[in-house]
């Protein structure tokens, strides 16, 4: 199935990672990535249930999203300014609120007061995107191809960067949980590149 054909599913990656990245697991996530439909694809994608890794708990999973992302000290912001301009609310995160604003997407509803160019933000908004955040007054067709176009120039302008910082999070990241979410988070994006992309 093509990626144009699979918008749903897609769309439906992209909103777990967005929310996986956006803040520590809580009890509700946990179970549902340890049992059902949730944790099998999870797993089956690649990554490693919490439930099936002796000893990773939801303390032990909010300690490793801490000093991973949080801090106090050696963590990594998982913001595209950052990575690309060294410092927060750069140019990336313009872009992505002139992104929002045209999808009619709301970044203040998965992290209110937070800055937009954060992985977690950027992945659910292509989420929404292919969910069939734009728009089009002619055909199913025609939506379908704007869909395509504007999900493709969003990922060219805010999902090529993550690769420096899933690489560095992965060589910190204490728990099995974390490490295969950072290389499911990596693989996804690599599958996702729009045609014509090396």
């Amino acid at each position: 199935m093509g990626r144009s054909q699979d918008k749903p599913g897609r769309s439906g990656v992209y909103r777990l990672l967005g929310r996986l990245w956006l803040r520590e697991v809580d009890a509700p996530l946990l179970e549902q990535l340890s049992d059902g439909v949730l944790g099998e694809a999870f797993v089956a994608a690649g990554g490693v249930s919490p439930s099936l890794v002796t000893g990773e708990t939801v303390e032990s999973l909010a300690v490793d999203y801490c000093q991973l992302f949080l801090g106090p000290s050696g963590h990594f912001p998982p913001y595209q300014s950052v990575w690309e301009a060294g410092q927060f609310e750069g140019e990336a995160a313009n872009s992505v609120r002139e992104f929002a604003e045209v999808v009619g997407y709301d970044p203040a509803e998965v992290l209110p007061g937070g800055m937009v160019d954060h992985l977690g933000v950027q992945l659910d908004l292509m989420g929404h995107l292919l969910s069939g955040g734009v728009d089009a007054e002619d055909s199913a067709d025609a939506e379908d191809n704007i869909i395509d176009e504007v999900s493709d120039a969003f990922y060219s302008a805010h999902l090529t960067w993550p690769d420096t910082l899933l690489s560095a999070t992965r060589e910190r990241a204490k728990t099995a949980f974390y490490r295969s979410m950072l290389t499911l988070t990596g693989e996804f994006l690599d599958t996702e590149a729009p045609a014509g992309r090396p």
